[in-house]
């Protein structure tokens, strides 16, 4: 493994991925590997072949053991060098979100509104050194109960998240704190489109659904290692919101992701997050919250809507309505705030039909009945957006 770091030892150590385009189909992996090592230390390269003819697309990806080594690629053959058999010279760049990967930010949720700078800095600084730290505020710069940091490694940013996520309260909040890699541009477009796509045909859009989310983060899916870098869907913590390719579980990469992981950065996250219900681990449900389509909506103001086949429910006991859910809220939101209390099977927030104005109420589902529990203890008339929330059990036939 190189030691070097792009200029900083934040990086050191780290594997960094590289997309090269206007490599020469009949080039092998070998051969790009012994001229890439010409110029700088790789530790991989992976072509990116058709998944039917198994044939070489003309691109591939590019494994340094380091930023440093990663740029002394980048410096040497992009635009510098054509292969035998190509049109035009070697593309060599980052491959898509890796440089905000390798910012190791991280989105803090759930924080009192009343929190301070100093008070965010003085807990998260206990866990690496914090370059930037941010609490996002509205127009008349009250705060949203969220933040943005960014630490000098991965290996503080994840010590933080060990730590800190679902586990610890500040002073003046009564949840748990929700802490996680802040997405990137790549996952923040590929959940505004899936998040269109789930739409009915015949259901306008809410507004919400166009919107980023309030607490500016997608969930975050667990994968296992591999040589420091690792590949996950957007879903919510420890499920998966698409079916991972087989060749995941390979041990090399050598087939592109499919458009609807394209989204999907880079995390590197090489722990198991533990939660009050235990540690979730990485095994892909057929359906997860964001991931279903929308129940049809009734015209009544009653909670009693059939959902849809798709929509995961709990067993007895382990599902819940929320009413006076805040106006801006979505699937997503709602997800965010009741993720701590265990493992959430599916989340909804029911809007209007026509108008696709939220109707304010919804449920969540977990996969135990003391999830559940949990859930009603800690947030049944907690204040959020300046709504008391009512949380209780779902039953059949139960009235508003």
């Amino acid at each position: 493994m190189g030691d070097g770091g792009g200029g900083s030892d934040a990086n050191a150590g780290e594997s960094v991925k590289l997309f090269v385009g206007q490599v020469p189909k009949s080039m092998t992996e070998a051969q790009l590997l012994a001229m890439f090592r010409e110029v700088a230390l790789v530790d991989e390269v992976n072509i990116i072949k058709d998944k039917l003819s198994k044939a070489s697309r003309g691109c591939c990806f590019v494994i340094c053991p380091s930023r440093q080594e990663a740029d002394k690629a980048i410096s040497a053959c992009h635009n510098k060098r054509t292969l035998p058999g190509a049109a035009s010279p070697l593309q060599v760049k980052y491959a898509d979100g890796e440089l905000e990967r390798l910012e190791h930010k991280l989105f803090v949720g759930m924080l009192p509104k009343t929190v301070s700078e100093a008070e965010v800095s003085d807990l998260f600084s206990k866990y690496g050194n914090i370059r930037d730290l941010q609490i996002l505020r509205g127009s008349q710069q009250t705060s949203k109960g969220c933040a943005f940091l960014k630490y000098e490694t991965k290996d503080q940013a994840i010590s933080a998240i060990e730590a800190l996520n679902g586990k610890h309260r500040m002073e003046g909040s009564t949840v748990p704190l929700v802490v996680k890699w802040a997405d990137t541009e790549k996952e923040r477009q590929a959940r505004r489109a899936q998040k269109a796509q789930s739409q009915s045909p015949n259901m306008q859009v809410s507004d919400s659904a166009h919107q980023a989310s309030i607490f500016g983060a997608m969930p975050m899916g667990f994968i296992p290692p591999y040589n420091g870098y690792s590949y996950q869907a957007p879903g919510a913590f420890g499920l998966l919101q698409y079916p991972l390719p087989a060749m995941q579980n390979q041990p090399g990469f050598h087939n592109i992701v499919p458009a609807v992981n394209q989204g999907a950065a880079l995390r590197g996250l090489q722990y198991p997050i533990a939660y009050p219900g235990g540690v979730i681990g990485h095994t892909p449900l057929t359906s997860a919250p964001g991931s279903v389509s929308p129940a049809p909506v009734n015209n009544s103001s009653s909670p009693n809507i059939k959902t849809s086949s798709t929509q995961v429910e709990g067993p007895p006991g382990a599902n819940l309505f929320i009413y006076h859910i805040p106006q801006e809220f979505g699937d997503l939101e709602l997800e965010n705030a009741f993720q701590a209390f265990g493992r959430v099977l599916s989340t909804k927030v029911y809007v209007d039909k026509t108008t696709g104005a939220s109707k304010c109420f919804g449920f969540v589902s977990y996969d135990s009945p003391a999830a559940a529990q949990s859930a009603i203890k800690m947030m049944n008339g907690f204040q959020l957006s300046g709504k008391k929330l009512k949380v209780q059990l779902k039953r059949d036939n139960k009235q508003r």
